[in-house]
């Protein structure tokens, strides 16, 4: 049944390697006291360098992967391609490696200068080393429907930053340089545990020979695709680069994200989500195009998401107060709730990818993805300066709502695939949870005890009624 095996993977794409970010979680009111506002800034400019350049880092060209093992999975045919662009992402690393080297060494605020060549090394190595064979293990076992495999390596590797990091931050005291090194070293041994299994046992290793005519025609696929993923560093990163050139402080940039790391536990659900489902979806999109099943296992998804959401962002404020042992990064619960609800849009993505990454009409992607991206950065450039940094959590909550719902009326999807979404009732949904969950976020326990439970019931009622259409 398809739905147990999406929740099955989900479960462990959610479970296995969330337990670590459970972990961080959990020691936060350790570390928190040894952290300011200027080491979350300062990490979150360099995660915002280094993602938006790295987002391209495929180019495009995870789709062919996904469709070459769909049509050849049962003969090594696909492994020639696979190999082919394995040899091709590695030398686009390199090139991406130069350019984030420049970008930090020119962007990197003041209160960095000390640290600047370490965290360009540190930062630039995986870059350039590891990506190619992330991406080919991603994927080859994505594809194969073995989970665990990648679940298992995210537990253990995810439980080593997680102590790393509160030892050096803690015991060490090197501040925001404990993430830095403590994912290098994790990345570095999460590398080494896939070469044996990938390239060895598998033989899916670089070819660096690849045909340049094949290439250029995959190319011409998976490019379109680069709009669409650099719009998601639009979405979720190029905030705090906005805030840097715009003077806001980095003490402020760093109040901003770390509101914006609490809103990444609802993404992290709605994320494992559609990593587990899109795959899985397209498998069965396969065997039937006019089917209600995509459809119906959609609308269970954004249930569950939007519950999630909702339950974490109506409880942010006692969550901060019970696991934030910070005056100042303690009052940023309010931003956090309306981040936390912007990721309820990720299950009508999962329609969208499932239906155009099946039929290869990656061009669609860009006229929805790479305009809320654009949205998002020209409504902080306009606002910011005006309302201050805090706006920019709005002005992500409705580019989010465009990149979930525009495409169901500005592309092609419906053509693709007749069956009705309603995207405005969705919208409506949403806008009405994040409302409830703003509105009565400093009120009573009781109060929000009743409104969680009201949305449990109303979810339940609904996601048994859908599953029973889909079995």
């Amino acid at each position: 049944m398809l739905i147990k095996k999406i929740i099955n993977h989900s479960l462990i794409y959610a479970v296995l390697p969330k337990l670590p970010i459970l972990l961080g979680f959990v020691i936060l009111p350790l570390i928190t006291p040894y952290l300011s506002n200027i080491d979350y800034g300062i990490y979150g400019i360099v995660l915002s360098i280094v993602t938006g350049v790295t987002v391209i880092k495929t180019l495009g060209l995870d789709v062919i992967l996904m469709n070459t093992y769909i049509h050849h999975a049962h003969s090594d045919r696909y492994k020639i391609v696979w190999n082919e662009i394995q040899g091709f992402i590695f030398i686009w690393s390199c090139i991406l490696g130069f350019l984030v080297t420049i970008l930090l060494y020119l962007i990197l605020p003041s209160e960095a200068e000390n640290n600047k060549y370490s965290i360009i090394v540190l930062t630039v190595l995986p870059i350039m080393l590891y990506s190619s064979l992330q991406i080919i293990s991603l994927k080859y076992y994505q594809m194969a429907e073995e989970p665990i495999q990648i679940g298992v390596r995210s537990l253990v590797f995810g439980l080593l930053t997680v102590i790393l990091s509160y030892y050096l931050i803690v015991y060490s005291k090197i501040g925001y340089m404990g993430w830095i090194w403590s994912m290098f070293i994790t990345e570095t041994l999460t590398f080494s545990s896939y070469l044996y299994p990938l390239w060895i046992k598998k033989r899916l290793y670089p070819n660096f020979f690849f045909r340049w005519n094949k290439m250029k025609k995959l190319l011409n696929i998976g490019l379109p695709l680069v709009p669409h993923t650099s719009a998601f560093f639009l979405l979720d990163f190029s905030d705090r680069l906005v805030m840097l050139k715009m003077g806001v402080s980095t003490a402020n940039i760093g109040l901003y994200d770390f509101a914006y790391k609490f809103a990444g536990y609802a993404r992290v659900f709605s994320e494992s989500i559609h990593q587990a489902s899109t795959p899985l979806l397209i498998k069965s999109f396969k065997q039937n195009q006019k089917s209600e099943l995509l459809r119906n296992v959609i609308f269970v998804e954004s249930y569950v998401v939007a519950f999630v959401s909702f339950a974490i962002a109506i409880w942010l404020k006692e969550i901060f107060s019970l696991m934030v042992n910070n005056d100042e990064l303690r009052t940023t619960y309010n931003m956090g709730i309306v981040l936390t609800m912007a990721y309820v849009y990720k299950p009508m993505y999962t329609a969208m990818a499932t239906v155009f990454y099946y039929y290869e009409k990656t061009k669609e992607f860009w006229k929805i993805s790479f305009i809320a991206g654009l949205i998002n950065v020209v409504l902080n450039v306009v606002f910011i300066p005006i309302f201050g940094f805090k706006v920019a959590v709005l002005t992500t909550f409705a580019s989010f709502l465009f990149i979930g719902y525009s495409g169901f009326y500005t592309t092609k999807f419906n053509e693709l695939y007749s069956q009705k979404f309603y995207p405005l009732r969705w919208i409506c949904y949403t806008i009405l949870l994040i409302s409830i969950s703003y509105f009565f976020k400093d009120a009573n326990y009781f109060t929000k005890i009743i409104l969680t439970v009201i949305l449990l019931a109303f979810t339940s009622v609904n996601v048994f009624r859908l599953i029973k259409k889909i079995r």
